[in-house]
């Protein structure tokens, strides 16, 4: 399963070393290596940073969503907000807001996975 996971605040080298620690994802972060996006045409803020990560399975993708929903906590109660990410598969865009379930529903869909 390839993703693409966009950050953004510039945090993408820090959700990088979150990944890069977690046990259940520091496998899959250790192949990835951040890269700078520009911002759309006509749209003012700051660049995206952009994960691509290639998972094995649903296992996997549910380990990752549940590491970044607690990276996003965590900088929401160390900083006072916390950072937008948006994971693509196969265009299927969903943003991570704490739901981490849903998420991987909504991921597992567009990769027509079931739920077992």
């Amino acid at each position: 399963m390839d993703l693409t996971i966009r950050i953004d605040d510039g945090a993408g080298d820090e959700l990088l070393r979150w990944l890069s620690v977690d046990p259940q994802t520091r496998r899959f972060a250790a192949r990835t290596v951040p890269a700078a996006a520009e911002p759309g045409s006509g749209t003012m803020g700051t660049a995206l940073d952009v994960l691509n990560l290639v998972l094995p399975n649903a296992i996997a993708l549910s380990s990752l969503m549940v590491s970044i929903a607690s990276f996003r906590d965590q900088r929401r109660r160390s900083t006072g907000t916390a950072p937008t990410v948006s994971v693509d598969h196969a265009g299927n865009v969903v943003i991570v807001d704490g739901d981490s379930a849903a998420v991987v529903q909504q991921l597992r869909g567009s990769a027509g996975q079931s739920d077992t």
